[in-house]
């Protein structure tokens, strides 16, 4: 066990299923639930301050997580910070890079592929 945690940012129910389990089965612990976007922000280090954040970016939803994303940035810029997107139009990802992130990870992806980035990010090697 790694006993490093990972606060995630999904919205689907199963995908967030998925990665918990995923998470936990490499070591990772995964405090407390996933958060919608909206949550992100408010909840953030109230009982504990992760050591990485695996944020999903999607097209759909009414927050933005880029900027959710840029936030954590600000308030925590060594923090570790990786995207999970299945596809996002040019101008997302243009704005995903002005955010820095240690690593950009594309679904679908193979187990091994993620804990592989978080392994890199939390080492502090950029993806």
């Amino acid at each position: 066990m790694t006993g490093d945690a990972i606060l995630f940012v999904e919205d689907e129910g199963l995908i967030a299923l998925h990665l918990t389990e995923l998470l936990q089965a490499s070591g990772y612990l995964v405090p407390g639930p996933t958060y919608p976007a909206e949550m992100v922000l408010s909840e953030f280090g109230k009982t504990t301050v992760p050591d990485l954040v695996l944020m999903h970016i999607a097209l759909a939803g009414k927050t933005d997580r880029t900027e959710t994303a840029r936030h954590i940035r600000q308030q925590f810029p060594l923090m570790p910070l990786i995207f999970v997107t299945a596809y996002s139009p040019e101008r997302t990802i243009d704005r995903m890079r002005d955010i820095a992130p240690d690593g950009v990870i594309t679904k679908p992806f193979h187990d091994s592929d993620l804990p592989a980035m978080i392994t890199k990010a939390l080492a502090g090697q950029t993806a």
